[in-house]
């Protein structure tokens, strides 16, 4: 890890010997940068927080049973580093199976697109116009349905704002965001069905 602090054996004893919030603070303090600068450079595509996060949480799990010996088991900086190279990797090959499934899953949408296009051939515009608002209406008054969900939606689908500035607002992840969009859609296409079914 490059611009790494020197260890505080003092911190690190501390820091096995509980969960004491201030010295969990003060480490974050230290380390929270050159873990930053580390996936940065070497994962770029990761969410840096995200892996942080789990990365302090395995740590926390761990210090109790951890001994600094450098000598026999490295630096601790080292230590630190492969826990953090093993979260980013998880999150790489947790965003390559999300990829894979958006992936099938927009093409089952594509296919259904289509059936429901040639299913309505032959009605009249105004009719699947308002098939669809009335539908949108619904969905977005049905308090079945998560109101965080629904605000998102309404942003991302409906005020066409960026999937990642929405992430950001609410607080969640981009793929948070494609996961909600995407549940919408579909009781949307359910509804604009049943719809277009009863008439």
């Amino acid at each position: 890890m490059a611009n790494a602090p020197a260890t505080s054996i003092t911190l690190l004893k501390g820091l096995a010997s509980g969960t004491d919030n201030a010295r969990w603070a003060e480490f974050f303090r230290i380390y929270e940068q050159p873990m930053r600068s580390f996936l940065q450079s070497r994962f770029p595509s990761v969410d840096a927080d995200d892996a942080i996060q789990e990365t302090m949480v395995a740590l926390m799990r761990r210090m109790p049973n951890y001994h600094y010996t450098p000598d026999s088991n490295g630096h601790f900086h080292n230590y630190l580093t492969g826990i953090l190279k093993h979260k980013a990797e998880d999150a790489l090959r947790r965003e390559a199976r999300e990829n894979g499934k958006r992936d099938r899953l927009a093409e089952r949408e594509e296919t259904s697109d289509a059936r429901s296009r040639a299913d309505m051939r032959g009605e009249p515009e105004d009719w699947k116009l308002a098939a669809m608002n009335a539908a949108l209406e619904q969905l977005l008054s049905d308090e079945s349905v998560n109101a965080r969900a629904r605000e998102v939606f309404r942003h991302v689908a409906l005020m066409h704002e960026p999937p990642a500035e929405v992430a950001a607002a609410f607080g969640i992840s981009r793929t948070n965001v494609d996961q909600i969009k995407r549940r919408m859609v579909q009781r949307l296409s359910i509804l604009v069905s049943s719809m277009t079914a009863e008439e």
